[in-house]
């Protein structure tokens, strides 16, 4: 948790735009879907990229096996992943990504207890102006 705070204070002293919610994220691209039967719990915006965080009682590899079969369906391929040296025992991750098209998608698997913590990151749909 630290490291995360400490990131978050860094990305803002470099300029970035931290934004939270507790509302439903309004930004996602259409091909990053919400877990089934997962609970919202916050949306972040961190310069370019959004974050959407929930809790689900499913493992951590169904949440990870639903993003793989939602990401092949969608036509982005998935990319290598180094495990970050803070990660939870359990703890899965994946990306996904079609630079030439601006898509990115990393989701995050966590244990929390009975629970899992899902976290997506991704570049935001722009709003209409």
């Amino acid at each position: 948790m630290k490291a995360w705070i400490a990131a978050l204070a860094a990305l803002t002293l470099l300029g970035g735009c931290v934004k939270m919610s507790s509302e439903p994220p309004k930004d996602l691209p259409d091909y990053v879907k919400l877990y089934p039967g997962g609970q919202p719990m916050m949306t972040m915006q961190v310069g370019p990229l959004s974050s959407e965080t929930e809790t689900t009682t499913d493992k951590p590899d169904s949440v990870i096996a639903f993003y793989r079969t939602q990401a092949a369906a969608d036509g982005l391929p998935e990319t290598q992943v180094t495990q970050s040296s803070n990660s939870a025992p359990g703890q899965l991750q994946a990306q996904f990504g079609d630079m030439t098209k601006g898509k990115i998608l990393v989701v995050v698997a966590r244990p929390q207890g009975t629970s899992t913590m899902v976290t997506l990151m991704y570049k935001p749909v722009k709003a209409a102006s």
